[in-house]
Formats: structure tokens, C-alpha cells, sequence
């Protein structure tokens, strides 16, 4: 059986982990690799190096990055991907291929299959981001895909109404955190030494762009700034880099200039990757940003999350979630709110059990069919 994966970031390969992990012990099954977007910008740490040291037999690294990030630029990166991956249906076949969440990448990739009717299985669909454009996209690929593997009922149930069908439709919850109580991660004394982190308690922040009010982000990304120069006076801040949707350097640049300006308090760093990420959510104090992953993993490591913005607005929401808007005083208040709570002890409304096993027996089934 082969089966292919669509990669195209840091993030989607870190959720598709646990799967591809049980999925490499499988001797019915055969792995390929597709690596693309972001894990080939050279701005966002070149992680295509993560999934090459993960040892795949079969591994294609298709199509290039713009690496300017203006609206001008994704579209024209979407045609590309769209063009390189026109090339690649048409010389390759699977028995499925996977999918993952909701990304411009992902998109272009997914549209370039649809004539070569390429049987895709989709993780993460039916989910609602009304601050992202990422909205059309994640719904773009939910009606190219022939097999779906949600989170949540509610999730499902946005599917089916898509597709006009409930048939292959699973309600699996989130894979990134399946056997997480079981995950080996690295000791903090390592990832300090990695990634060149001095400090032991600090606030953990992953700010992204907005990407369905463009116009707003030079104010957004100016306001990120001001934030976090104030707390940084008393509290240390590991920062990762913004990705690559339009205008993400703005932010970017803001978080250099608050690292130049408190060397000793700011971290700022590419990617960490999925491991050293998880054990930087477990020992920080508490989350901060607009990243999936306060919303959809913070509640497994116990942390409160600040979420700022719209970005992940419509996502379902664990008792964790403080949603705050892009305003100075609204964030500074939460921080001070979530500074005096103890660790946050509800349960995470993305879990279910045996998320991968379900995922593994569905596909085999819908592939021998």
C-alpha cells in the first residue's frame, strides 16, 4: 500500500508525526514523502532538514518559496506550487495521499491533483478560522478529499454539510497529541543548549498574521512589539518566527528589534521543531500569540493561553483559551490575569483515544474497498 504525505511546514509535519511514526512500523505500507513550502524557505530555518533526518525511503521535495511575503507574492507562489505539482501528479501515483489542515501551500498543491483524480484523505477539516483565509483554503481541500479524519462532531458535522455526504467522514480528534503521555521529550537542559536559550521560566510566544484583515497587520505587528517590550522588562519571552502568510515579516522584524533591544530577556528563534516545541510548552509559564497550537495542544500541557486576535476565531475552545483583542491594555491585563493561576487542570476538547489506530484501520479499509 502506498500512501503519501503532503508536507509543506514545520507544523503539519509535526501533527502527522505520531501517524507516520506507527505507520513506518507497518509492513502493509509503504511511506512517500512530499515536502514543499515552507520546509524550503530558507526565512522559516529550512526544515526540510527535520523530515531528511527522519530517514523516509521515498522523499520528494517539489516546487519553490517565495520569499518575499506580499499579497503579489503568495499568488504568484500559488500558481507555482500549482505548476510543480501539475509534473508531479502526472508521474507519480498512491493509493491515497494525505492532506493536512489548511495552508495556501496545501491548497495549491491539493488543486493541482484534482484532474489526475488523486484520492486524498483529509486531517483537520471542517474546522472554522474567520481571522484567516486559511478558511477557504481548509475548505478548498475538504471537497477535493475522499476521506476525512476530524477532530470533534462538530467538525464532522461542518464535512458532511460540505460534501453532501457523511460517508468516510471520522470524528478522530487531533493526532499531534495521541500517546502524548507516552512521548519522549528532550530534557530543557538540551534545548537551551540547541537553540542558545538562557533562561529556565518564560512566557512562550507565536504570533502570526492576520491574514483576512491584510491592512491591519503593520498595526497589529507594531502593537505585538509594544506588548511585549513592556513585559519583557520583568519576564523572559522565547519567541518563534511568524510564518510565511502575507505580511508575516512584519512581525518578524518587530520581534528582532525586541531581541536587540533585551538580549538577555528575548529569544527569538526560527523553529524548534515538533519535540523541542512541546518541551518548550511544557516548561514555559504560559502561552501567547495566535498559533493552532495554543488551541488545539495547550490544554494537554496544562497551560493557560492568551489568544490575541481573530486568526483563530470559530475554533472550537478547551477552558484555557483567554481570547483577548489586538489592543495594549486588553493583552497586558490578561497576561497579568494568567500570571497569578495555578496550571490549568480541564480536559482537552481535541483529545480522543487511539486517534492514529482509527486513522490507520479507516484508510486501509477505504483503500482495499
Amino acid at each position: 500500500m502506498k500512501i503519501g504525505f503532503l508536507t509543506s511546514s514545520r507544523a503539519d509535519y509535526g501533527i502527522y508525526k505520531p501517524l507516520l511514526d506507527k505507520l513506518k512500523a507497518d509492513p502493509q505500507v509503504s511511506i512517500h514523502m512530499i515536502a514543499f513550502g515552507m520546509h524550503i524557505q530558507s526565512s522559516q530555518g529550512n526544515t526540510l532538514s527535520i523530515v531528511e533526518s527522519d530517514g523516509y525511503e521515498n522523499l520528494s521535495i517539489i516546487g519553490c518559496m517565495p520569499e518575499n511575503d506580499a499579497v503579489y507574492d503568495i499568488a504568484k507562489g500559488y500558481a507555482s506550487i500549482v505548476s510543480s505539482f501539475v509534473d508531479f501528479w502526472n508521474s507519480n501515483s498512491f493509493d491515497v495521499v494525505f492532506a493536512l489542515g489548511d495552508r495556501w501551500e496545501m491548497s495549491a498543491a491539493v488543486q493541482a491533483s484534482i484532474p489526475f483524480q488523486i484520492r486524498l484523505a483529509h486531517i483537520h477539516g471542517g474546522e472554522t478560522t474567520l481571522g484567516a483565509i486559511d478558511n477557504l483554503y481548509r475548505h478548498q481541500i475538504t471537497l477535493a478529499s475522499k476521506v476525512h479524519f476530524t477532530a470533534s462532531q462538530e467538525f464532522s458535522n461542518r464535512v458532511e454539510d460540505i460534501v453532501g455526504s457523511s460517508e468516510n467522514v471520522f470524528t478522530t480528534g487531533s493526532i499531534s497529541i495521541d500517546d502524548l503521555a507516552n512521548l519522549s521529550l528532550p530534557a530543557w537542559p538540551s534545548v537551551q543548549k540547541k537553540f542558545q536559550i538562557t533562561f529556565e521560566k518564560f512566557i512562550l510566544v507565536t504570533i502570526h498574521p492576520e491574514s483576512v484583515k491584510v491592512e491591519m497587520n503593520q498595526d497589529f505587528a507594531v502593537i505585538s512589539f509594544e506588548v511585549l517590550s513592556e513585559i519583557a522588562k520583568t519576564n523572559n519571552i522565547l519567541i518563534t518566527r511568524a510564518n510565511s502568510d502575507a505580511l508575516g515579516s512584519l512581525y518578524n522584524k518587530q520581534f528582532e528589534r525586541l531581541q536587540v533591544l533585551f538580549p538577555s530577556k528575548v529569544r527569538l528563534v526560527e523553529s524548534l521543531g515538533k519535540l523541542n516545541y512541546f518541551k518548550a510548552m511544557q516548561q514555559c509559564e504560559f502561552m501567547l500569540g495566535n498559533t493552532s497550537s495554543g488551541i488545539i495542544e495547550g490544554a494537554s500541557f496544562k497551560k493557560w493561553v492568551v489568544n490575541i486576535g481573530e486568526r483563530q476565531k470559530g475554533r472550537l475552545r478547551s477552558k484555557n483559551i483567554i481570547d483577548v483583542s489586538f489592543d495594549v491594555n486588553e493583552i497586558k491585563d490578561a497576561i497579568n490575569k494568567v500570571s497569578g493561576y495555578e496550571e490549568f487542570k480541564g480536559i482537552n476538547e481535541y483529545w480522543r483515544p487511539n486517534s492514529c489506530e482509527v486513522i490507520i484501520k479507516e484508510i486501509k479499509k477505504f483503500v482495499l474497498r
